[in-house]
C-alpha cells in the first residue's frame, strides 16, 4: 500500500466506497489523516458513515469522489455541489498518489480505445514499473515507496479521472485516439474532448506528448499542441508513414520515416488499433531511454475481454471482445476477421449503426440481445444485414454456434463485440465477458458429450 504520510494532518471526505474508495480510506487512515466516508448505497446507520449535511465543509482539504459519480453532467452529485460552494477541491485517488510521490516518474495514458492494452503492454515491457488507475487495481493499493527517486508509474486515466488530478505531474502524456463516448457524463463531444485534454495541462505540464493523429478530433488537438515550442510532440499513425513521428504501416514499424522492424508474426496484438498501441508504447520506451525489444512484445498475451481468444471448436473460433462498449471498438474488431457471427447488444451508446455498412461482407449473421435488440434489428433490416433477436447472451451464443456449425468446413469467428454498455443484464463488461466464456465452454462440452454418446 502507498504511504500517504505527507497527508498526515489533512482532512478528507471520501464518497463512493467501491474498490478505489475503500483503498483510499484505508491508506489515508493508515497515514494518520482524518477521514469521513459516505456512499449513497449504504445505510449510514450501519457504520461510521457521515451524510453530507453533517460535514463541516470548511475544514476539508478535499472531496475524494469516486470516478463513477458525476460532478457536472448529467446532474452533479450533492457532495460536488457542496464542495464547490465551500471551495473544496474535488479529487480522486490518483491525485493523492501524485501528491504522495513527488519524485516519481508518471506516464499518463488516455484515449477512447486502447488505453488499457497500451498501459498493460508498457508494464509488461518494463516489469519493474508500477501500473494502476482505470486499469483495475486501485493506485493506493500499489506496493511502492513514495520516497524512492525515479519510480516509474504507468497510469491509465479515464476522462472522469482526468478532471480530478490537479497535482499530477506527468513526464509523458499519451493520447491514443478519441471518438464520441460518455456524452451523458460530459454534456457533448466537446465536453468529452475538453476532459481528455486535461492530460496535457495538470500541474507540471508534461514536456513529451505522444498522440495518435488518425482521427479528425485527435489531429486537431495535435495541431493545437504543436504551437507550444517548449513541448516535444510525437505524432503516431497507423495510416501513413510520418517523417517526424512513429507509424506502423502494413505491419512495418517506422520511426521518423525509417524502418525499425516488422510485426508480421505478431499474433496477440492484431489489427490496426493494436498497432497504434504498439507504436505509442514504442514512443514511450524511446522517450524513457529504453530499447524496444520485439520478442518482449510478442510475449505479451493481451488483456481479457479485448479480442481475447476463448476456444476453438473445429473451424469455429470464439473471440471475447466484451470491452467493446461502443461501435468504434466493434468496427476495429470486425476489421480483423472474416465470416463473423457477431454478438451485438446491451445498452446502446451510439445513435446509429450506419458505420457497420462497410463491414457487411465480414458479417455473416448478427445475433442481437439485450435492451438494444429492437432498435438494432430495425437498423440492420434497413441496411440489409442478416440478423436474429434473442433475450440473452447465452441464447444468442447458442444460435451463433448452431449456424456456424452448419458449414464447419469454413473457418468462422463467433465474436462477442457488443458495441454497447452491459448494464442492462450485467454488472460490467467484465462480468459479460466471463459469462460469454462460461457459455462457450459449456456449449463445447455439451457438443463433445453428445458426440461421445453417439
Amino acid at each position: 500500500m502507498i504511504s500517504l504520510a505527507s497527508l498526515k494532518h489533512k482532512i478528507y471526505y471520501v464518497v463512493g466506497l467501491a474498490r478505489s474508495g475503500e483503498a483510499t480510506v484505508k491508506a489515508l487512515r493508515k497515514a494518520g489523516a482524518k477521514v469521513f466516508r459516505f456512499d449513497d448505497s449504504i445505510d449510514p446507520e450501519t457504520g461510521d458513515y457521515v451524510v453530507p449535511e453533517e460535514i463541516d465543509w470548511s475544514v476539508l482539504d478535499g472531496l475524494i469522489l469516486s470516478p463513477g459519480i458525476p460532478h457536472t453532467f448529467p446532474q452533479p452529485h450533492k457532495t460536488a455541489e457542496m464542495a464547490r460552494a465551500h471551495n473544496v477541491p474535488i479529487l480522486c485517488d490518483v491525485d493523492l498518489l501524485a501528491q504522495a510521490c513527488p519524485k516519481a516518474t508518471f506516464v499518463a495514458i488516455t484515449g477512447t480505445n486502447g488505453k488499457s492494452t497500451t498501459t498493460a503492454l508498457l508494464h509488461h515491457l518494463l516489469p519493474d514499473s508500477h501500473m494502476g488507475g482505470n486499469i483495475g487495481r486501485p493506485v493506493l493499493d500499489l506496493d511502492a515507496d513514495p520516497a524512492k527517486q525515479g519510480d516509474l508509474y504507468f497510469l491509465e486515466l479515464s476522462s472522469y479521472q482526468l478532471e480530478r488530478v490537479p497535482h499530477l505531474k506527468s513526464s509523458i502524456a499519451v493520447w491514443l485516439n478519441i471518438t464520441p463516448d460518455h456524452l451523458d457524463r460530459h454534456g457533448d463531444f466537446q465536453g468529452y474532448v475538453a476532459a481528455k485534454k486535461k492530460i496535457f495541462t495538470p500541474f507540471g505540464d508534461p514536456q513529451t506528448i505522444i498522440i495518435g493523429v488518425d482521427d479528425d478530433a485527435s489531429f486537431h488537438v495535435y495541431e493545437d499542441l504543436k504551437r507550444d515550442a517548449a513541448k516535444k510532440i510525437i505524432p503516431v499513425s497507423v495510416c501513413k508513414i510520418l517523417p517526424e513521428g512513429i507509424a506502423i504501416v502494413e505491419t512495418i514499424l517506422y520511426d521518423q520515416g525509417q524502418k525499425v522492424c516488422s510485426l508480421k508474426g505478431l499474433k496477440n496484438l492484431v489489427g490496426s488499433h493494436n498497432h497504434q498501441n504498439i507504436a505509442a508504447a514504442y514512443g514511450v520506451l524511446k522517450s524513457l531511454g529504453h530499447p524496444f525489444v520485439l520478442e518482449d512484445v510478442i510475449s505479451f498475451k493481451g488483456l481479457a475481454h479485448r479480442q481475447e481468444y476463448v476456444a476453438r471448436q473445429g473451424n469455429i473460433i470464439f473471440i471475447n471482445d466484451s470491452k467493446a462498449t461502443n461501435l468504434t471498438s466493434t468496427l476495429r474488431a470486425l476489421s480483423c476477421y472474416e465470416n463473423v457471427h457477431l454478438l451485438l447488444g446491451g445498452i446502446a451508446k451510439d445513435s446509429s449503426l450506419s458505420a457497420l455498412v462497410p463491414y457487411k461482407k465480414s458479417i455473416t449473421h448478427a445475433y442481437l440481445f439485450g435492451k438494444s435488440a429492437p432498435q438494432f434489428s430495425q437498423e440492420l433490416t434497413e441496411k440489409g444485414i442478416p440478423h436474429s433477436c434473442f433475450e440473452t447472451l447465452e441464447e444468442a451464443t447458442r444460435a451463433a454456434l448452431q449456424n456456424a456449425a452448419q458449414n464447419n468446413a469454413k473457418k468462422a469467428i463467433i465474436l462477442l463485440s457488443p458495441a454497447c454498455a452491459s448494464f442492462d443484464q450485467f454488472k460490467d463488461f467484465e462480468q459479460r465477458g466471463e459469462a460469454f466464456k462460461a457459455v462457450v465452454h459449456h456449449l463445447i462440452k455439451e457438443q463433445e458429450e453428445s458426440i461421445a454418446h453417439g
